[in-house]
């Protein structure tokens, strides 16, 4: 199956030449650009066509020709891991909460305690598994991809990418912030201050490590949080709702921020104060914004608030 993407050119884009412009405007890697290069419609300007060093003219209408994957079900020679099993009997009964989907891309509303994507230990009981299944690829190697997953005990929204370009422009996106991901979270204590930043790199506590610590030698991670409302947790000790945004997006990042600020996330069994109160953990993906990886569009996705934050008026959010 083949697509065909046009891309006008604008005055600020003129003088490129195609290679760049599919790198920094397309997010393609050299290994895409390289397939497009022996296509016969890879690559076209005004209907002719150009190879990767034409340069681009104001007002030129760049066409890509993609060659779509199909789930293949001849899967002898594909690696370890590449071919999607069909979800677990008490997986595959859970509704998958779809939000959007179209032609590129796939996003739902992950439950708490749902594992994102197949790893040591969860090999077929993860959302992934369930996304294969709704996609027609169980049992086949298909070319699917989480983009931004989320920790086992955090719920809200996550994205699958159908196609390779479609999860690279996403990833330029996040880098560039285009794409945008906010979460709620309800902290242990009462804020002094109504938003704040917590800039401070992350790292493993020790190689191979699950938890994760603020530490200088850490890669960069800054969480932006603005305080939403006050409440009360179950014994009467004080609470607050958040609304976070993180950059970099390290493992744990909210919660091991929140954390070093002395408001640990209520629920947290690895970071809390009480880590065997058995409560969920409040964190949830809750509104994320992008651009349609190929129209452009500005698309805003919205998942329903958690059980946790039912007593949070909805306008605050």
């Amino acid at each position: 199956m083949s697509r065909r993407l046009e891309y006008r050119i604008e005055a600020e884009k003129a003088g490129m030449c195609v290679r760049e412009f599919l790198k920094k405007e397309l997010a393609f890697s050299e290994h895409q650009i390289s397939r497009l290069k022996y296509q016969e419609d890879g690559l076209r300007v005004g209907g002719e066509k150009v190879y990767v060093n034409h340069v681009l003219r104001e007002g030129e209408v760049l066409t890509v020709g993609l060659t779509e994957k199909v789930p293949r079900r001849d899967t002898e020679g594909a690696k370890p891991g590449k071919v999607w099993e069909a979800p677990a009997p008490e997986i595959a009964r859970l509704p998958l909460q779809i939000l959007y989907e179209d032609r590129d891309l796939l996003i739902v509303d992950k439950p708490a305690g749902l594992v994102c994507h197949p790893s040591p230990g969860h090999y077929n009981d993860t959302l992934a598994n369930q996304a294969a299944a709704h996609l027609g690829g169980t049992g086949t190697v298909m070319d699917m991809r989480v983009t931004g997953r989320l920790d086992r005990e955090t719920s809200g929204i996550v994205t699958f990418a159908k196609n390779t370009e479609a999860a690279a422009i996403l990833q330029r996106q996040r880098e560039d912030g285009r794409l945008v991901k906010i979460y709620l979270a309800l902290a242990e204590g009462d804020f002094d201050r109504e938003s704040g930043v917590v800039d401070s790199p992350l790292r493993r506590e020790a190689p191979g490590s699950f938890r994760m610590v603020c530490a200088e030698d850490g890669k960069p991670a800054r969480t932006f949080y603005r305080v939403l409302a006050r409440t009360a947790g179950p014994r009467g000790e004080p609470r607050t709702y958040l609304t976070c945004r993180i950059e970099h997006g390290r493992t744990h990042q909210i919660r091991v921020h929140m954390a070093r600020i002395g408001h640990p996330l209520a629920g947290d069994p690895l970071y809390g104060t009480n880590e065997k109160s058995g409560e969920p953990m409040g964190l949830h993906a809750f509104r994320l914004t992008f651009q349609q990886p190929f129209s452009g569009e500005t698309v805003t996705v919205r998942a329903n608030l958690p059980e946790w934050a039912y007593n949070l008026k909805a306008d605050l959010v």
